[in-house]
């Protein structure tokens, strides 16, 4: 177990870039025992192994009925009852135990891999225990959204990726980091959009992954000839054989996002948040929520500073 005197407590003001989060070497892994939480745990010792970066698998217990989620920290699971306690203390170490053995089997033994649990809601202790480990990325399963039950528990994962301060990679099936060759830069031309595309670009060298930019306008949009000035500005920045740029209009941003999906078959989507919101008028609230409910591909989503 990590020593329990970690503290809650997270600085929205300074979002967590994807350059200073390969600076950090830390991996966040929230876990729930399934089979889809061990892919998703395989998954980042492959990133940890090519970041040199170590693992945190974090557990989260919910207790019932629900402690309020207003001012109260996370309480640490020595608080909470011995027996469950203990039942959660030996599951983790039977899931760490698991993940050992890929660990062999892969040659991936040099990553160290420590444990946490924590009792509280969902989503906000992911984002304390995050703040406390220094975590450079947060690696989530989700389960999509088929059924209501599911809507429950993928939308955890959602909460994560609209709230959160550093990268969050969701990951709705197992998918090996090495078959990740082509992102896909969902840009909305707000903000520090230079920033966001180089952090991707330099996440894609070292996963030695192609970057597509693609900035989606809205039919009868009035900025539309400032969107296409500014992709082509880029296209004048950017060598040609490093990242590619699409300009495009649908009735819609998510139509328009879908399509190109479809059609291009991207291996990664990769969208921006702003300060614990989203870009109010081109990526509202919602497109992450829908996409990270409804998503087949891996989703990767970054924050983005004003």
């Amino acid at each position: 177990m990590a020593d329990p005197t970690h503290g809650p407590g997270i600085d929205y003001a300074a979002p967590l870039t994807i350059n200073e989060a390969l600076l950090m070497k830390t991996i966040l892994i929230p876990i729930d025992f399934s089979a889809l939480a061990q892919s998703t745990a395989h998954f980042g010792l492959e990133l940890a192994q090519r970041m040199t970066a170590r693992i945190v698998l974090l557990h989260v217990v919910q207790p019932s009925p629900p402690v309020p989620t207003f001012n109260v920290p996370v309480v640490e699971l020595t608080a909470w009852n011995d027996t469950l306690q203990a039942q959660m203390a030996q599951a983790l170490s039977h899931f760490q135990g698991e993940i050992g053995h890929y660990q062999r089997e892969r040659g991936l033994t040099s990553v160290p891999i420590s444990t946490r649990l924590v009792v509280g809601q969902p989503a906000d202790c992911i984002l304390d225990v995050a703040a406390s480990e220094k975590a450079s990325f947060i690696v989530m399963g989700t389960v999509g959204a088929a059924n209501a039950w599911d809507k429950l528990i993928g939308s955890v994962a959602s909460a994560v990726a609209q709230r959160a301060d550093r990268p969050v990679w969701i990951l709705p099936a197992a998918v090996p980091l090495d078959s990740l060759r082509r992102f896909a830069y969902f840009a909305d031309m707000e903000g520090q959009e230079l920033s966001c595309i180089n952090q991707v670009m330099n996440l894609g060298e070292r996963l030695r992954a192609k970057l597509e930019v693609v900035h989606v306008s809205p039919l009868l949009d009035e900025e539309f000839d400032v969107a296409e000035s500014l992709v082509e500005s880029f296209e004048d920045t950017y060598a040609p054989e490093r990242i590619t740029f699409h300009h495009l209009t649908f009735d819609s941003v998510p139509e328009g996002i879908e399509t190109y999906v479809r059609s291009h078959q991207p291996d990664v989507i990769v969208l921006a948040h702003r300060n614990r919101g989203f870009v109010e008028k081109i990526f509202h609230k919602s497109l992450i929520r829908q996409l990270s409910l409804t998503t087949k591909r891996p989703l990767l989503i970054i924050p983005k500073k004003s």
